[in-house]
């Protein structure tokens, strides 16, 4: 039964309800309700004064806005107009919380979003780290002692546990040391885990804004107490389940990330320790920054603008970013130029530079960050012997972004010759061009799912394991024990039970190559050694797979994410080459829904932060410019990124004046570089893409676990992405202004001859 028009009703008959007799009440204020509707409206006001223990945390919706409000044992987390609206229905709910608040507060909540939307401020991300904590933690709660060296025994609870790592709530604030032992006097009372009554040592970090939770990591070394800790975990996992906003808050950084490396002009180079470009991660928008360095295939000159000793020069300065120009002289012969701003400046040839590249149409700039790999960041565990190949070779990545170049001339005579030391030859290079997303089956053929035990001879060794699916030419096996292998080897092949089935086919002594290990060293990819017409292998399962299609099920050509890509992406995003905004559009407006920071600009990422590290994108754009710039986005010029000059600056005299403009004039800049007019000047350059969602598969490993964890968070996450709708990249480019400035001022007033004396 519908019981909308009763609503008002319903607000008198709740606070009344916790005084007076429900029947008399509906009998003064509804005296002409039949049996049915009285019946209906005594349930629904008995539902809405029923206890809740729904928690409402809005943390997600609201960072960095929201405080802690405990009532009834349980932990809020809202903003402080819906904490005010919180105590306000306290008063008609008899100071209970029950299902007639939380839904108030939720339709509150409900109309709060449909309100225009500020450019919020949000807290810095720093992606691609990964869960918070690298282990599976449980919300466990079991008392805790804290043993201090020269004090008493201090007893708190804990509110997640995990092997190596502990949240503690304590009833006050003690102060504690660096480092306590731990012990655990209920849980070492279970069998196996009786080594936990012992005490190992724990470092501590307290919580700024909670003084009685305490974060704990085991310094102490121990196996049994890391193998008891694990069981336990791994055995209650489906009883107490898995934290779910440490999943959260990886699953939405991460696809953040992605939607970074998949849509932004950025080019991300990898080159390993001679300073030699080895492999390429590109997006849909790639194509056009690897056309001006290719003849046979993407990116084969790109060593032409990146040379080894470029390289390894950039490596020297790794937190110095680094803009570069190039351009290509055609003619009989084409010529390639290429310096970087440092370079043109020391030599007194920036203006030539620019004229020659300008005449001849080809000039181009990009802005270069590097850092170097390391490669104790993540966990390499996962890794197979191809992957480890493909990440053993690496030492350096290198982000590309191609910027707009200036477009005037200098007033000034140059010729090509000026510009010799910085022709440098072309070099062609076979680097690995990998598009972003899921890889194909290297299997061109089927593949088909069959478990049967088989015998592995390696030397004098006989291992014993058996088959998880078979094509004509490949196996792959699991092995009961793990093995270390120099792949690829040649290994023996006994199909012990399909050589029962099928003696006459002698499927003994078989002879294939291991070219793969996976699984930590449980999982061998096999390919059959020789010809195929003479292999008893290959006409065995020829015949095998042919005759009996209709029992056998194939194996679905899936696409997957090889382990050592995901780990070569999320090395990528874990410096990226400048802070980016991530934003969403819902029927409210837009609104800031990430920050990513970079940490190798400093400067820059303290101009876009307020008083509290957070990230505000209001400083350089307003939300009336934001909605003229996504408009131009959705011009349908084919143009997939809009990029704008962004100058403020304060005035020096004391009116206190301050300038925003997006790409001033000419006559503007040269107001604002003068020092007599202008003072703490920076130059932003922004580059907005429109984020196209269709077009975007997030692949995170997290995503499955979160999913089984929290269908709320997951729902939640989900409607997040589907609000996305760009993302800006900014850079700092002050100081290449200014040098600018200071070349075209000495280009204009050129020194004049010394006079010859009388």
């Amino acid at each position: 039964m519908d019981l909308s028009a009763y609503k008002t009703l319903l607000n008198k008959l709740v606070p009344l309800s916790y005084q007076h007799d429900l029947d008399n009440l509906l009998d003064s204020m509804l005296p002409e309700a039949d049996e049915d509707i009285r019946f209906q409206l005594q349930a629904e006001v008995r539902r809405l004064t029923a206890p809740c223990l729904r928690v409402l945390d809005l943390r997600s919706l609201f960072p960095g806005h929201c405080q802690l409000l405990r009532h009834q044992g349980l932990d809020h987390q809202l903003p402080e107009h819906l904490s005010a609206r919180f105590y306000s229905l306290l008063q008609d709910y008899n100071g209970e919380y029950t299902r007639g608040l939380y839904e108030s507060l939720l339709a509150d909540l409900a109309a709060l979003r449909k309100l225009p939307a500020q450019f919020n401020t949000v807290p810095w991300h720093l992606p691609s780290l990964g869960l918070q904590r690298k282990e599976s933690r449980l919300r466990f709660v079991t008392p805790v002692y804290l043993h201090l060296d020269d004090g008493p025994r201090l007893q708190g609870n804990s509110l997640d546990i995990s092997p190596a790592g502990l949240l503690v709530q304590m009833q006050e604030a003690p102060r504690l040391p660096a480092e306590v032992a731990i012990s655990f006097p209920e849980l070492a009372k279970q069998f196996g885990l009786e080594c936990l009554a012992e005490p190992k040592r724990y470092r501590i970090r307290q919580d700024e804004h909670e003084s009685t939770r305490f974060k704990l990591q085991r310094v102490e070394a121990d196996a049994d107490w890391q193998q008891g800790l694990t069981d336990f975990i791994e055995q209650n996992r489906p009883r107490y389940g898995l934290d779910a906003e440490d999943l959260y808050a990886t699953v939405r950084t991460q696809c953040w990330g992605q939607a970074l490396l998949e849509t932004s002009v950025s080019l991300s180079l990898f080159f390993d320790q001679k300073g030699e470009l080895q492999h390429l991660l590109t997006n849909r928008h790639s194509a056009k920054t690897l056309s001006a360095w290719q003849q046979t295939k993407p990116g084969d000159l790109l060593p032409t603008l990146l040379s080894p000793e470029r390289v390894l020069s950039l490596a020297k300065h790794t937190t110095q970013p680094c803009l570069l120009y190039s351009f290509r002289h055609t003619g009989q012969q084409p010529y390639y130029f290429v310096a970087s701003q440092d370079e043109l400046i020391k030599h007194n040839a920036y203006a030539a530079f620019i004229n020659e590249g300008l005449r001849n149409q080809t000039l181009a700039c990009y802005y270069l960050s590097i850092r170097p790999l390391h490669y104790d960041d993540q966990d390499t565990a996962a890794l197979d012997i191809q992957g480890e190949r493909h990440l053993q070779q690496l030492k350096w990545q290198l982000w590309l972004t191609p910027i707009t170049a200036p477009k005037s001339q200098w007033p000034i005579e140059s010729t090509l010759k000026q510009l010799a030391p910085f022709i440098v030859p072309p070099q062609l290079h076979k680097a690995t061009v990998t598009p972003l997303g899921r890889q194909a089956s290297k299997r061109r053929e089927a593949r088909f799912k069959l478990q049967s035990a088989m015998e592995l001879t390696i030397g004098n060794q006989v291992l014993s394991g058996y088959t998880e699916d078979m094509s004509n030419s490949g196996i792959k096996l699991v092995l009961a024990e793990p093995v270390r292998l120099d792949v690829p080897c040649l290994v023996q092949v006994h199909l012990t039970e399909l050589n029962k089935r099928s003696r006459e086919w002698g499927l003994k002594g078989l002879y294939y190559r291991v070219v793969n290990v996976s699984g930590n060293g449980k999982v061998l990819h096999l390919r059959i050694e020789g010809p195929e017409e003479s292999h008893a292998g290959y006409q065995f399962f020829s015949a095998l797979f042919e005759q009996n299609q209709d029992k056998l099920r194939a194996k679905p050509e899936a696409h997957h994410m090889p382990t050592w890509l995901t780990w070569l992406t999320r090395q990528t995003l874990q410096q990226p080459p400048s802070p980016t905004f991530i934003f969403g559009r819902n029927e409210g407006g837009f609104y800031v829904q990430g920050a990513i920071a970079c940490l190798l600009q400093q400067s820059l990422m303290g101009f876009l932060s307020n008083e509290f590290q957070q990230a505000h994108f209001s400083r350089l754009i307003s939300r009336q410019q934001w909605q003229s710039i996504y408009t131009q986005l959705l011009r349908p010029d084919g143009r997939s990124h809009h990029s704008y000059e962004i100058w403020t600056a304060k005035a020096v005299d004391a009116s206190q004046q301050s300038w925003l403009l997006i790409d001033p004039e000419p006559k503007r800049q040269e107001f604002l570089l003068n020092p007599k007019h202008s003072q703490q000047l920076n130059v932003s350059l922004v580059i907005v893409n429109r984020l196209q969602l269709r077009q975007l598969e997030y692949f995170v490993p997290e995503w499955d676990t979160l999913t089984q964890t929290s269908l709320y968070k997951t729902q939640q996450l989900e409607q997040q992405l589907a609000e996305l709708c760009a993302l800006s990249q900014v850079f700092d480019i002050t100081e290449a202004v200014k040098r600018k400035a200071a070349v075209k001022q000495s280009a204009l007033n050129p020194v004049p001859l010394p006079s010859s004396a009388n």
